[in-house]
This record gives structure tokens, C-alpha cells and sequence, in this order.
């Protein structure tokens, strides 16, 4: 059976791909998209997924939580994504992932022989060491220079180059920067300042293959506008290309005008 690793930048289908193994009963596992390092985990256990978490909690330790759910109905709800955890925040009440006690250790990498066991690996770049902002300019320049934030054990790299791995990329820029602007939580920040953050996962999309080149690993290319999800991923079932579009956009009357200015100042193929 193949494993694989999925290889994107932030607003790249981590969501989709993640509902689509969990339709197919494999096994996942999602690390975080930015300090401090995380992970959650999941794996089929007769009609339920068996969710683990793993974290460094401030005094060094590697902690973990378990929990079982019935994705089934959670497929395209984007109240369960990848920051969705069964205890509410002791401040906000929401589902959230509570990161004011995670640090980002080496102790981390204790649990990564369990990550490597999933079917699928999304956001892999914390298992070559890089965990700032996923795709951030902070982030590729690191990568360029080679100084990892934290350093996982050397057999990772080894049973990486054994996976199959995905580069995915978004060839419709201009729904790209659609999905930004009218994004969950940007309404508040500058046009400008968005489309920096396009520019910077743009950028990124073109990086990754420069990148896996450099540890001699493998990858093909993936088109989330065009990318077949079953032959690619070896898929039984798919949920339909657009079934998670809703999930994290809200209504947003700027955002064709707001693209439209990205395309005309920012945008360069």
C-alpha cells in the first residue's frame, strides 16, 4: 500500500485531502502550520477515528491526548479542521487547539515513528525541521540556508524518500487569491498585506520542488484545479472538488475588486 506526503503551501486543499482519506478509512497526520509543534493523528478503528494528539508541553515533556470520533458526518464541515480539538478553550469555549502551553523542542520528534506509520502526511516541512509559518518569506530563507529550527532524528529524511510525495499547487491564481481575501479572519488586514502573503505562497509553490530536489527526494505534481484526487492518492471514493470551498471563505463584497487589484499590481506569471 503507498504512503504519501503532501507537500503545500497554506490555502492548498490540506483540509480536502486530509476528508477525502478519512472517506477511503486511512490513516492521517497533520503538523502544524507554524510555531509551536504539534501534531494531530488519526486512524481507522472499526466505524470511528481514533484521534491522537502530540505536543511539548513548557517543562519539555512530550504530552498526547486521545480521542475517538465519528468523521463520517464531518467530512465537509469546517468546524472539525485540523485545529478542531474535544476540549473547549477555558477561555473562548471553542473547539481549538489551545497553543499557550506548546512549546516547539527536539522532544517533539519522540512521537514522529508514530507520524511516519499514517498514510498520508500533510505540512511534512516540521519533519526536516522548519516550523515557522508554512510558506512564509522567514521560512524559504531558512530552507535556502539550511538552519532548521529544531533537528529530527536522521532516519526521517531515509523513510521520506520511501513515500510517495505530492507537491501541490494552485494553477487558478486568481481563485487563489480569491480563497485569501474572502478568507475567515483577514478582513481586518490590509489589501496590501494580503497580497504580500499570495505573493510569499506563490513563491512558495515554486520553492518546494527546489527543495525536495536537494534531499533527492521524489515528487509529482499536483494541480488542485485539475489533479485527478483518485489515480494520484489511489483513491475509491472522492468527495467533490468544490465540497470544501464554503468551509473557511465568508461573504466578502471587496474580494473580486480586492483580487482584481492583486492581479493588476501584484501579479507577475
Amino acid at each position: 500500500m503507498t504512503m504519501f506526503t503532501y507537500f503545500s503551501s497554506i490555502k492548498s486543499g490540506k483540509f480536502q485531502i486530509r476528508s477525502n482519506f478519512w472517506l477511503n478509512r486511512k490513516s492521517c497526520a497533520f503538523l502544524s502550520q507554524s510555531n509551536p509543534l504539534w501534531t494531530v493523528l488519526s486512524k481507522p478503528v472499526g466505524a470511528l477515528d481514533k484521534l491522537t494528539w502530540y505536543w511539548v508541553d513548557k517543562n519539555k515533556n512530550l504530552q498526547t491526548h486521545n480521542h475517538f470520533l465519528d468523521t463520517r458526518d464531518k467530512l465537509t464541515d469546517g468546524r472539525f479542521d485540523e485545529m478542531w480539538f474535544p476540549k473547549p478553550h477555558p477561555v473562548t469555549g471553542h473547539y481549538f487547539i489551545d497553543r499557550d502551553e506548546f512549546i516547539t523542542h527536539n522532544n517533539f520528534y519522540q512521537c514522529v515513528d508514530d507520524i511516519l506509520t499514517r498514510d498520508l502526511i500533510t505540512n511534512p516541512f516540521n519533519l526536516f525541521g522548519y516550523t515557522c509559518s508554512l510558506g512564509s518569506e522567514k521560512m524559504m530563507q531558512q530552507m535556502m540556508d539550511q538552519c532548521p529550527e529544531v533537528d529530527p532524528p536522521r532516519h526521517v529524511i531515509d523513510e521520506l524518500r520511501k513515500r510517495k510525495s505530492i507537491i501541490a499547487y494552485k494553477e487558478d491564481i486568481e481563485h487563489l487569491a480569491y480563497n485569501f481575501f474572502a478568507g475567515k479572519g483577514m478582513q481586518n488586514d490590509t489589501t496590501d498585506y494580503i497580497c504580500e502573503w499570495i505573493n510569499s505562497t506563490v513563491k512558495f509553490q515554486k520553492f518546494m520542488p527546489k527543495f525536495l530536489d536537494r534531499y533527492n527526494i521524489e515528487y509529482e505534481m499536483f494541480s488542485l484545479d485539475n489533479g485527478d484526487y483518485a489515480s494520484t492518492f489511489e483513491l475509491n471514493d472522492v468527495l467533490p472538488r468544490n465540497s470544501s470551498d464554503k468551509c473557511f471563505t465568508v461573504d466578502n463584497p471587496d474580494a473580486m475588486k480586492q483580487v482584481k487589484y492583486y492581479m493588476d499590481k501584484y501579479y507577475t506569471p
